[in-house]
């Protein structure tokens, strides 16, 4: 059984995944019932968790994507799953403060906690719009190389480690490259200062790219055009 979840809700990349999911075993989607990028593993601990049925084999809750992997887990409602797929996030997750950061990842590091095998999958977007068909490209091709890609990481699966893949804007006859050299500052912040209508103060954060490292993930996925695929193990951690 395969649980598919991601940070984005109800998306284009969530029903690829899903149907690429099917193929391989059966399989059911759980994610957030609204956007939640940027979360990490944040659960949700404070408040009453809804289950609500989007359609067959489509549900979603008031939650984060780790509360997804946890609920899919012991909340009885559903069948265990073996593995977790988590995307195709509308955006790459490269670099550091993806992994650190990233709701797609924080659903994987749930389940390598859970000993769950699981695979992250995201591609790198210029502009907005995840629930837009047209802006994903040849659903067709996406799916076959998500499930060519799905397939060969398998045998290397194991409970206690997850894998980070990340595709270019096009990634159809792109070449795979396995790195560990993760981008350290993807986005340099900025802060806005700024007044409401009462006259009150109030912040607005964003960030713009900062130069690309040479032989980085961030680099091999958008100035190289290749699929960079990291391996993230929990073994790195248990021995201080």
């Amino acid at each position: 059984m395969i649980l598919v979840t991601n940070d984005d809700g109800d998306s284009e990349g969530l029903r690829m995944l899903l149907e690429v999911a099917k193929k391989l075993d059966n399989a059911y989607a759980l994610v957030p019932n609204k956007q939640r990028s940027a979360v990490s593993g944040a659960l949700t601990l404070h408040k009453p968790i809804r289950l609500e049925q989007i359609e067959d084999d489509i549900y979603s809750l008031n939650g984060t994507p780790a509360d997804c992997v946890l609920f899919s887990i012991y909340s009885g409602e559903f069948k265990k799953p073996g593995m977790v797929l988590s995307g195709i996030n509308w955006g790459d997750n490269t670099g550091l403060a993806a992994l650190i950061g990233s709701g797609t990842l924080g659903a994987c590091w749930q389940a390598a906690l859970e000993k769950t095998p699981s695979i992250a999958f995201s591609m790198y977007k210029k502009k907005r719009g995840w629930g837009e068909k047209a802006g994903w490209g040849d659903r067709k091709k996406i799916k076959s190389k998500v499930k060519k890609i799905t397939n060969e990481l398998k045998p290397m699966l194991m409970p206690d480690k997850f894998f980070s893949v990340n595709f270019p804007e096009n990634p159809e006859d792109a070449r795979i490259v396995f790195t560990n050299h993760l981008h350290r500052h993807r986005y340099l912040p900025h802060i806005t200062k700024r007044e409401d209508p009462n006259g009150s103060p109030y912040f607005w954060m964003t960030g713009g790219p900062e130069s690309t490292e040479k032989g980085s993930d961030y680099h091999e996925v958008t100035m190289k055009k290749n699929i960079a695929i990291t391996e993230i193990s929990l073994t790195c951690f248990e021995n201080g």
